[in-house]
Formats: C-alpha cells, structure tokens, sequence
C-alpha cells in the first residue's frame, strides 16, 4: 500500500503562502517585503499575482500579527522621484 498516493493534493491559495511565510516571525519582529516575497515567489514558482497584490497581503497579515513591516521590494530606480 502506498500512503503517499492516498494523501489529497492541497492547492494552497495566495492567502496560505503569505501566513504560511509569516508564520517563521513572531509578534514583534521586522519582516522585509523583499525576503516575503522571495520566499512566496520560491515556495510557489507558478503564482500569478502582483507583488503589490502580494505585498498588500503580506501588509494586511503581518499588521494582524503586530509585526513591523520594512517596505524594501522595490527596484532602486522605482525609488526615485521622476523628473519630468
């Protein structure tokens, strides 16, 4: 018998991967939006969604968890002012 055939296979949604990346801190700590979304872009290769749909998760749940949250996902070339 094979067990491991038997165990269903769970789609995790977006929400699940950002708890789930979440879930190594502690109330208190500071996460970095960069590593989160290194660690949901590794943990699933194939979601779709926008980092800023996934940064505003991560916002939305770290916040839920009193974590600090450092806002460094973005390029250096987004962070500066545009001059036109």
């Amino acid at each position: 018998m094979n067990v491991a055939s038997e165990v269903p296979v769970m789609d995790l949604t977006v929400q699940d991967l950002v708890s789930f990346a979440l879930s190594k801190f502690r109330a208190g700590d500071t996460i970095s939006t960069r590593a989160m979304l290194d660690v949901i872009r590794q943990s699933d290769p194939a979601c779709e969604d926008s980092d800023d749909h996934l940064v505003e998760l991560i916002v939305m749940t770290a916040v839920g968890k009193t974590m600090g949250i450092v806002f460094d996902h973005r390029s250096p070339d987004e962070r500066l002012p545009r001059l036109s």
